[in-house]
């Protein structure tokens, strides 16, 4: 199979066609806060805090357990 080549537009496009030459890495947005949960509902972000202190507080029990073992 040969390649394709594109014809010189000289117009600055980085593959000829133009097309997608000014992508930029998509920013998903503002992080979710109390005032502002989305993309989450207020009680599913409620309850993301939750499980997440949970979590954090097991994390911290373990390394304490492991702190007074060694």
């Amino acid at each position: 199979m040969e390649r394709t080549h594109l014809p010189e537009t000289g117009a600055g496009s980085k593959d000829g066609s133009g097309a997608s030459d000014n992508d930029q890495p998509y920013v998903f947005g503002r992080r979710p806060r109390a005032q502002a949960p989305w993309p989450f509902t207020e009680r599913q972000y409620a309850r993301l805090l939750v499980v997440r202190g949970r979590f954090q507080e097991t994390r911290l029990q373990q390394h304490a357990l492991i702190q007074e073992v060694a």
